[in-house]
């Protein structure tokens, strides 16, 4: 590398680098090369991914919407029991069995 400088370039007047002077501002600094600016990482697919909604969903909305109905039904079948008869054990085997049948009923009836 060439030490002497360059005809035309004066290199006792050149400006502290912005680490030099502790400043975060950049000072003019002429060395011959064309200042570059810093790359920042993109994805090629912009800043987000696309998302699909079956990506994204635990259910889907029929499924969703048969299991609500049936734990709707067994909560109150559950429910009735217990103020017919007072008996945990009958009333959660009665909302369990209705919770099943209603499942059944509710995928056999909803179109797909």
């Amino acid at each position: 590398m060439n030490s002497s400088p360059a005809p035309g370039q004066d290199h006792h007047h050149t400006t502290p680098s912005p680490a030099a002077t502790g400043t975060g501002t950049p000072h003019a600094q002429h060395t011959g090369h064309a200042p570059q600016a810093i790359p920042h990482p993109q994805s090629p697919t912009g800043p987000h991914p696309p998302q699909t909604p079956a990506a994204t969903a635990l259910l889907g909305l029929r499924s969703a919407i048969i299991l609500m109905l049936g734990t709707l039904v067994g909560t109150g079948a559950g429910i009735l029991t217990h103020l017919a008869q007072p008996g945990a054990p009958t009333a959660v085997l009665t909302g369990g069995a209705a919770f099943a049948g209603a499942v059944l009923f509710f995928h056999a009836i909803i179109a797909t």
